[in-house]
């Protein structure tokens, strides 16, 4: 009865601790970007993915983080980034926390004052709409807009526990550049993954080793009314 009680117990950690986001639909995820400028990610095959715990299969979602930089490749704001990357609050890791996570994102805001908690939430459910400072952004300039994303536990045949620990496949990088104010749809496409360990924000343009990771979303573009 002591080892059911104290393996119910573990269950319910890793439970805790293998939850990455509270979403549990496959419903368009909508952010305002700037004036009516809307970036929708449609979920893909692989937004719900599941690890083994002993016996038992869990539902996770990813971590991703959304931000805008100028045309000279400089940060300007974060539009959207889950809580646990905001806030660096992970259970049972290390002290650095996990900046394998988000890398390029982690490593883009870190010489940056701005309070990214007032942009930060949970996987959304369902359709959210946030609108950015439009102090930051100047009408008929061109920007880039990022979309980094990242499953934890994600293995496969090439990222496998042995060499990439809890990440499984590196994060996901997409962007596009866009003109603020400017009318018209603009796809975000994949340009390459982060760092495997956290150590340095580079995106590594290279999508031979990644597989279940291209399919977290089926679709992301941004749209100006």
């Amino acid at each position: 009865m002591k080892s059911l009680r104290i393996l119910f117990l573990v269950f319910v950690i890793v439970c805790f601790i293998g939850c990455t986001g509270c979403s549990s639909d496959s419903k368009s995820v909508q952010t305002v970007i700037s004036n009516g400028t809307i970036l929708t990610i449609e979920p893909g095959d692989h937004w719900q993915g599941r690890m083994k715990v002993f016996i038992f299969s869990i539902k996770k979602h990813p971590q991703l983080a959304i931000w805008i930089e100028n045309s000279e490749g400089d940060y300007v704001s974060t539009v959207l980034v889950t809580g646990k990357s905001a806030k660096n609050n992970w259970q049972s890791a290390p002290k650095e926390g996990r900046p394998e996570t988000l890398p390029v994102w982690n490593f883009k805001r870190q010489n940056n004052s701005e309070q990214v908690d007032t942009v930060s939430s949970a996987t959304p459910k369902g359709a959210v709409n946030i609108q950015i400072d439009n102090s930051s952004l100047n009408e008929g300039q061109e920007y880039i807009i990022y979309l980094e994303i990242n499953h934890s536990f994600d293995y496969n045949d090439f990222w496998t526990d042995s060499n990439s620990g809890v990440n499984g496949q590196p994060s996901l990088i997409y962007h596009a550049k866009f003109v603020a104010g400017a009318t018209e749809r603009i796809n975000l496409i994949p340009i390459g993954h982060g760092s495997i360990d956290g150590t340095n924000g580079d995106i590594v343009d290279d999508f031979e080793t990644l597989t279940t990771a291209l399919t977290i979303i089926k679709d992301a573009y941004i749209f100006s009314k």
